[in-house]
């Protein structure tokens, strides 16, 4: 989740556990940009949504082409809401095809830019990342459901939350987990070395932030989580006492090489230590292929974020994952 594996560029930004469906999409997609307000900054927050529009148009924002209709009407009726938490130095634009795909199948999809964990702002020291992290998502939604041409469309009933990565630690966070940082501090002294998705290079950082979290108090979610996706999520804060609240249904989605972040710390500690056993599933490619796939200019100079071994379809990898959350969110929000 550290910034030495990450590019600026995205600022600008297998099996499965259930069986496969081709839907057709009812709707079309559109997005609208708005702005929170975080320590004294404004953030930006993207929107996806349904639309009637007849037909999408494909524009450019920086490097990436985007299909949807920027600032067009809401289709009438109530839809569900997914809050969508990007990783470490990513943004709203590294998840752009996903959530436009989770628009046209009826969700309204709100992704925050978690400043101080994106490029094009001041990085924050970690300790500040993970403790805005949550209080950002959930100014993002709050925004969100209070706009005008959202509120009478978004059901408050039916909110789930897609966390990517540290993503992963927000979801787990808004869905009442509690942190326990001196566990991760743990780990990575033992393990950091092997484990640059966990704990990053900085061999004090985790000691330093335990330290400083010790006292920190989460944000209370006034949105209740209905279900979750975890992608690849940062988990190692986290045991079964601190999972204890978690009781919705979670859909845990791991890479079959963990080179990267490693999966015992991570996404297997969670499937065993969560009080109900999640849906699993695991796709291939290592951690990175959970972002869309990368616009040429991008991919030439960010081999780590775009790239992907021989016989890794990033973009085939995304169909099939998109079809089967959509199955799960259709099932359990």
């Amino acid at each position: 989740m550290f910034r030495a594996f990450c590019l600026a560029a995205f600022a600008m930004l297998c099996t499965g556990f259930f069986p496969s469906e081709t839907r057709a999409a009812p709707y079309h997609a559109g997005l609208v940009r708005i702005e929170v307000e975080d320590d004294l900054e404004m953030a930006p927050v993207v929107i996806w949504y349904p639309t009637d529009i007849p037909e999408e148009v494909s524009w450019q924002a920086g490097p990436f082409e985007i299909t949807a209709g920027r600032d067009v009407a809401v289709a009438k009726g109530r839809f569900p809401v997914l809050l969508l938490s990007h990783g470490h130095l990513g943004g709203p634009m590294s998840h752009r095809d996903f959530a436009a795909s989770l628009a046209r199948q009826g969700y309204i999809v709100v992704a925050p830019t978690h400043l101080g964990d994106t490029e094009g702002h001041p990085i924050a020291g970690q300790d500040q990342i993970l403790a805005r992290r949550p209080r950002q998502a959930i100014a993002a939604l709050d925004a969100a459901l209070k706009d005008d041409r959202f509120a009478s469309h978004a059901n408050h009933a039916r909110i789930g939350m897609i966390g990517y990565s540290a993503g992963g630690y927000t979801a787990l966070m808004l869905a009442g987990a509690k942190a326990d940082f001196a566990l991760a501090a743990s780990y990575c002294q033992a393990h950091g070395d092997a484990d640059p998705g966990s704990c990053g290079q900085e061999q004090d950082v985790w000691p330093r932030i335990s330290t400083t979290l010790a006292s920190w108090k989460p944000p209370i979610n006034p949105y209740p989580i209905k279900a979750a996706v975890l992608l690849d999520p940062l988990a190692t804060m986290f045991d079964a006492t601190g999972l204890a609240a978690v009781k919705i249904p979670v859909l845990l989605v791991r890479p079959e090489d963990e080179a990267y972040m490693k999966a015992d710390a991570n996404a297997l500690a969670l499937a065993g230590n969560l009080p109900d056993p999640p849906h699993e599933l695991v796709v291939p490619g290592r951690h990175f292929v959970f972002i869309d796939p990368c616009p040429e200019e991008i991919a030439a100079d960010a081999s780590l974020i775009c790239g992907d071994e021989p016989g890794v379809d990033r973009a085939s990898v995304h169909r099939e994952l998109e079809t089967e959350i959509t199955v799960f969110l259709k099932q359990n929000l």
